[in-house]
């Protein structure tokens, strides 16, 4: 059982509460969604319910918190709980894969054939059975937030929050991991609760809804119809409907254009024996938006990379058209916003590529302040970047590519921790910008973010295209 009364968290340097007054009490077996706009506190509710707000969060905790029958004001009994973060590789400590799912194991007291026993049929379920021994490095994102998701899994804890658990992976595996939490929750009495912007994902997992806004509880109950909403505001539908976006004002060709980048039979390998991409060839022209679809691993961020100039071609040709530069010319937005920012405050993450560009400060100061009031952040100048939410940190981080005005966008999963709103935004952001005869490609797992993005699907599989067609879905 998990008893809260009247809890509220104040963030240290803050005078407004991220928790306001909530009390609620969730018994065994339960199926807990948390949800809520950016911003409205599900993460630190999360890290309250699993006991590890103490380690988690800097600030203070009032009210009365109960987990498992004992007093959990300083943290939950040893073994109660397991936690996955947004970010999976803050939470990643081993060599490989199967190290990391023994070391929950081992902390146990698990001898090692225990370990084998429980890991190696874990790994095999969701189909990692030929990386059990795999260097975490070698992993995609998605792969390493999976191995996150099933260290924890392999731990047994009383309870489990997962905090976004989808954002990163593909479908097939966002499925196969949601129906085997409900497995262990009918079967064994665990509470899961999970923080999830993918409302329709999650109406087919979570029986109970926590709906949040401005740190308080505005909605707990039942799903309210298929689509579990509307309540006291939120909305109904979980899907962005693209309605009102701008038409992409330039033809989804470039009327003809020469590509702003040219790849050419491209093959990548991160060493001989961990070949990544093998013989793409892709032309972004001005006014495109393509949208890189496809499985955790296929290939979608490295070539993100390759475009930027972080790593060079192996094999083949990738030209930028005449008088573009890769450090000046072409952004690129990272799948994990923390590996990006670094600055101490908002204004100067925001700014820092135009300081290198030798931009004066007066308009650099100007074109920081219009870039971030565009994207909601215009009240954070002087945060610190790491005090952000999740889906704030993402915006930032758009913010801070955008300023600069590159010819070619590359966006890393660009909707990660943004709820439906703030996805549409994004969608007429690239809209606009397309519009401006900009060549944008970015990777997704949201095919309906794809849907209102972007002018090409681009499938890869296996590191080479299996698919490159106009957007079936495609709204002017």
């Amino acid at each position: 059982m998990i008893e809260l009364e009247n809890i509220r968290f104040t963030p240290a340097g803050s005078d407004s509460p991220t928790l306001d007054g909530v009390s609620l009490r969730i018994a065994p077996g339960e199926r807990v969604g948390i949800v809520g706009p950016s911003g409205s506190g599900k993460s630190t509710l999360g890290y309250h319910l699993c006991g590890a707000h103490r380690l988690a969060l800097a600030g203070e905790t009032s009210g009365r918190l109960t987990l498992g029958g004992v007093d959990a004001s300083e943290g939950a009994p040893d073994g109660f709980a397991g936690l996955v973060g947004q970010n999976p590789e803050a939470q990643l400590f081993c060599r490989t894969v199967y190290e990391e799912l023994a070391l929950a194991l081992r902390a146990r007291g698990e001898d090692e054939a225990r370990c084998r026993d429980t890991a190696v049929p874990l790994l095999a379920r969701y189909g990692f059975a030929d990386r059990v021994e795999a260097s975490l490095a070698t992993l995609s994102l998605g792969q390493k937030q999976l191995t996150a998701v099933l260290s924890m899994l392999a731990m047994q804890p009383r309870v489990l929050l997962l905090d976004e658990p989808t954002s990163y992976l593909d479908s097939a595996a966002a499925d196969r991991l949601f129906d085997h939490l409900g497995q262990l929750c009918r079967c064994h009495g665990w509470i899961v609760l999970v923080i999830e912007h993918d409302l329709e994902r999650l109406a087919g997992f979570a029986e109970r809804v926590l709906a949040l806004r401005d740190g308080r509880l505005v909605f707990d109950g039942p799903w309210g119809g298929p689509w579990g909403g509307p309540w006291d505001g939120l909305p109904a539908s979980p899907v962005p409907t693209g309605l009102g976006l701008p038409p992409f004002a330039v033809p989804a060709n470039g009327d003809g254009a020469a590509p702003l980048v040219d790849i050419r039979e491209v093959a990548f390998g991160y060493g001989r024996d961990t070949p990544v991409l093998g013989g793409v060839d892709l032309r972004l022209r001005p006014g495109e938006s393509v949208a890189l679809l496809g499985r955790n691993g296929a290939g979608k961020s490295t070539l993100l990379r390759l475009i930027k100039g972080l790593a060079k071609p192996g094999a083949g040709r990738l030209d930028l058209a005449p008088g573009l530069a890769a450090g000046r010319d072409v952004g690129l937005m990272f799948q994990n916003p923390e590996e990006q920012i670094f600055a101490h405050t908002v204004e100067a993450e925001c700014g820092y590529w135009l300081d290198n560009l030798g931009t004066p400060r007066e308009a650099r100061n100007a074109r920081c302040r219009e870039v971030l009031a565009s994207l909601g952040l215009g009240g954070m100048l002087e945060r610190a970047p790491f005090s952000l939410s999740f889906g704030e940190k993402r915006r930032l981080c758009l913010a801070a590519i955008l300023v600069a005005e590159p010819a070619v966008l590359c966006l890393d999963e660009p909707t990660t921790g943004l709820d439906g709103a703030n996805m549409t935004a994004m969608a007429a952001m690239v809209r606009s910008l397309a519009g401006q005869g900009k060549a944008i490609v970015f990777a997704t797992h949201e095919e309906a973010f794809a849907a209102m993005a972007a002018t090409r699907w681009v499938t890869l599989e296996n590191g080479r295209i299996v698919a490159d067609r106009p957007n079936p879905r495609l709204a002017a």
